[in-house]
């Protein structure tokens, strides 16, 4: 593109394109070094390490540098070309301004050219890297996903065989029930639950064999109040073991009366957002348990992994009653 911009250029006002042509060949070369000079060395070194004057200086000699040098170029070919003869010579080669112009124009296209593929290959750099980025925190996510899934499971088992094994301790009827209700909640735990979002019926079944298995092993110690009708009716995905973690902390710090039966309530309700709400009389030796222990340390974590800032969990403690309230922007 030079060579044909420096030929129609120098050629065109004496129409002599051969000499113009012979004088490109000669000029092109020399408008080619400056660009890679300033492209492989001034501008890398100076004008992006923002070192100013020492660029415009150096910029200064490189102007003056390559004019003399294109007089010297018009020089040696007047002489051993065109003869010490002006005629036939397009008047714009013998012109500093249409040297300058023809020079620099080249420069300036070159330069420009190499700057905009540094500009957009930096771009396309920092998008592999912001995509690199994103993909290894999702995967460190999932990991710790996993393994806060993993804590789940185990925490879950240790105290529903603890429930069981007061049933047999008592010789009760209920123990055979009570293991195959645990048997179902193991398959969901282990196997039903292995994607990223469950149905929420399942999720509101597991509560509720959860909520008989304890029922069964306390006998007539707790009155439990179950009221998820309106969630049954919502055709809804969540991450699956959220709402577990505080139905067993409900039941592992509710009050136990002799006389009468505590009250354990288990609400679902939608409005803008799911809630779930639980609560259960806090029993003697019982204060000061807002954080929750393990489990509920657990199920924050999972929350700000799954639903960052799509959440609240409220925790409620007076002298008589323990409530905990989660909220789960409704994603589907």
């Amino acid at each position: 593109m030079a060579i044909l911009f420096v030929t129609v250029f120098f050629g065109l006002s004496s129409q002599d394109y051969y000499s113009a042509f012979v004088f490109c060949l000669c000029f092109v070369p020399l408008a080619y070094v400056c660009t890679r000079f300033l492209n492989d060395f001034l501008i890398p070194k100076y004008l992006l390490k923002k070192r100013y004057f020492r660029f415009w200086l150096f910029l200064f000699y490189l102007l003056c540098a390559s004019l003399g040098l294109a007089t010297l170029i018009i020089a040696g070919l007047f002489i051993l070309v065109w003869d010490y003869s002006l005629v036939g010579i397009d008047p714009a080669t013998m012109d500093i301004r249409f040297l300058l112009v023809g020079l620099y124009f080249i420069i300036i296209v070159g330069v420009a050219y190499r700057q905009l593929q540094r500009i957009l290959n930096e771009q396309r750099m920092r998008e592999l890297q912001d995509k690199m980025k994103v993909e290894t925190e999702l995967r460190l996510k999932e990991a710790e996903l996993s393994l806060l899934k993993a804590q789940v499971n185990p925490h879950f088992l240790f105290n529903s065989l603890n429930s069981i094994y007061g049933l047999s301790l008592e010789k009760s009827e209920e123990t055979p029930k009570m293991i195959m209700l645990l048997s179902e909640i193991l398959d969901y735990t282990l196997y039903g639950c292995s994607s990223d979002f469950v149905d929420l019926n399942q999720e509101i079944e597991l509560i509720e064999n959860y909520a008989a298995i304890q029922k069964g092993r306390f006998a007539n110690s707790f009155d439990i109040e179950i009221d998820m009708h309106e969630a049954r009716q919502l055709n809804l995905s969540i991450a699956p073991l959220l709402f577990l973690p505080l139905v067993e902390n409900c039941f592992k710090y509710a009050a136990r009366k002799e006389n009468e039966a505590s009250k354990i309530s288990i609400r679902m309700k939608v409005d803008n957002s799911l809630i779930f709400q639980i609560k259960n009389p806090l029993g003697l030796g019982r204060k000061s348990q807002k954080n929750g222990g393990i489990g509920i340390d657990n199920l924050r974590k999972r929350l700000d992994l799954i639903y960052p800032e799509q959440y609240g969990l409220e925790i409620r403690e007076s002298e008589q009653d323990y409530e905990v309230e989660l909220s789960l922007m409704i994603l589907n």
